[in-house]
């Protein structure tokens, strides 16, 4: 998104609007965006600076961390402020500001619910559908091989 700050005028301007998914450039197999990015801005000249702040909306299809499913989660940058020096140019492209920001607000660990209960870890069955009937030990096995050592 390209603001052309010769047209900005001095009380500022509101700018709404919606751009392509594209704008993410995240070729990801496990995020992904199909729909725009909504935004509602207000650019004004301070100086020899260009200030812009305001709300980005949109929503991403995410891999959850647990289930391995895919869900669509809704991304919401409530305070998005961009403050450019200005040295002549007549256009600022906002766009990798916009694209930091709301990768920014993606989860760290994604979860299609917050009590997912994710895989089983002995036959790989999604237990959000039903128990499988496998047997999984809660054991601390990592000093299983020290157990078997045979000391004099």
């Amino acid at each position: 998104m390209k603001i052309n700050v010769k047209r900005i005028p001095v009380g500022g301007e509101d700018l709404a609007g919606a751009e392509s998914p594209e704008i993410m450039d995240l070729n990801e197999e496990d995020v992904s965006f199909e729909l725009p990015v909504e935004y509602q801005l207000h650019a004004q000249l301070q100086g020899h600076s260009l200030l812009v702040t305001g709300w980005l909306r949109t929503e991403a299809t995410l891999r959850c961390g647990r289930c391995l499913r895919m869900f669509r989660q809704a991304i919401l940058v409530r305070q998005f402020v961009c403050l450019q020096e200005l040295s002549g140019e007549d256009f600022v492209d906002l766009t990798p500001r916009m694209r930091e920001d709301i990768i920014l607000e993606l989860p760290q660990r994604a979860l299609c619910q917050t009590d997912c209960r994710g895989l089983c870890p002995v036959c790989g069955k999604d237990l959000n559908e039903g128990a499988c009937g496998c047997k999984v030990t809660r054991e601390d096995t990592r000093w299983q091989a020290l157990d078997q050592l045979k000391l004099k």
